[in-house]
């Protein structure tokens, strides 16, 4: 009786932890759903983590939207950060990294950028500015569009190449609970928000035209 009891449990924990493990599976997978929208040509996919990934363009750009978990850093929450790269050809031959917050522990920013630059006297005083031979010039000509973009708190990293550019934004942070009782990643997120998408793919579409056709406000800056 007792060896059939304990094949009972087993059977029902096993039954559990395989629901869980496709509950989570189809969590992950799902949350860039409402997110097609604004572009052409889309395509949901999902990475090796089975978070859901998608690809697709707008005008010139090619979008590839990810989404990255972060529990690296002790003493702060699990992030989840909503990564989108426009690749397209951009009006500038330097790197240029801003980060948000540095901590050491980003492991998807560059982190072999040889020049520190001036952090612009508006922007937060958490912020990191570093870049390659000539990244001045696009600082100078992204800093009135990049003050607005850093405005939200939730801007982890702009980063910008002659090949593309790419932010980095918090999707969701863990829960308080289950993390401090078992130093578990869960996250309060049913779906990704259409409009946090569409709000951050309209700031890197805005600084690829920066760079492209700078406004009479920028053009100075870039030109100096």
């Amino acid at each position: 009786m007792f060896a059939g009891l304990t094949l009972l449990i087993l059977l029902c924990s096993a039954a559990f932890c395989v629901r869980q493990h496709r509950r989570e599976a189809a969590w992950r997978a799902g949350l860039l759903d409402d997110c097609t929208g604004p572009l052409s040509e889309p395509r949901l996919g999902r990475d090796r983590a089975g978070f859901a990934t998608l690809r697709g363009r707008v005008g010139p750009a090619v979008v590839d939207v990810r989404l990255v978990p972060d529990t690296l850093v002790h003493r702060r929450l699990p992030q989840l950060w909503l990564r989108v790269t426009l690749r397209m050809p951009l009006e500038t031959e330097a790197v240029l990294d801003v980060l948000r917050r540095p901590a050491g522990a980003e492991f998807y920013a560059p982190d072999q950028l040889p020049l520190r630059l001036p952090v612009p006297a508006a922007w937060p005083a958490d912020t990191l500015v570093r870049g390659t031979a000539g990244a001045d010039v696009p600082l100078a000509c992204l800093t009135p569009v990049l003050s607005r973009v850093l405005a939200d708190p939730r801007v982890k990293e702009v980063l910008v190449t002659p090949d593309g550019l790419r932010l980095t934004v918090q999707a969701s942070q863990g829960a308080r609970g289950t993390y401090l009782l078992l130093r578990g990643s869960r996250f309060p997120l049913s779906r990704l928000e259409s409009d946090q998408f569409a709000d951050t793919l309209r700031d890197g579409l805005d600084l690829a035209r920066t760079l492209s056709e700078p406004s009479s406000e920028t053009r100075h800056a870039c030109a100096a």
